[in-house]
């Protein structure tokens, strides 16, 4: 029987936060470098540090939490349907998803302590 969900799916979902806070350190590196370095810096440097930084604040905000996505995936998954089998709307059914995913996810990374 295949998943529903694909567990690659899960895994890169459970590494968003990661990205999310790479991309800050990347931005904060970037105007640091700008701000400490700045007499050093070419004109060319500064503009390229400075576009770094702007893309990475950028990528920041658009990058969504490990919970945002596993929403997205149970919410591509759900029909009006599934919803209506179940009795319950389609946010309960979300959250109640969303967590025991995140159970699951919790439980591995704490079997590997």
């Amino acid at each position: 029987m295949e998943p529903i969900i694909s567990p690659w799916l899960i895994y890169f979902a459970s590494r968003a936060d990661a990205v999310g806070t790479l991309f800050l350190i990347v931005a904060v590196a970037a105007f640091a470098i700008c701000l400490i370095g700045f007499d050093d810096l070419t004109k060319n440097g500064f503009k390229l540090f400075i576009s770094i930084g702007i893309i990475s604040v950028i990528l920041t905000v658009l990058t969504p939490t490990t919970e945002t996505v596993y929403t997205m995936m149970v919410a591509n998954e759900l029909t009006s349907d599934n919803v209506q089998a179940i009795g319950k709307t389609g946010k309960d059914v979300i959250d109640y998803i969303t967590d025991q995913i995140d159970k699951v996810v919790n439980d591995k990374e704490e079997d590997k302590k």
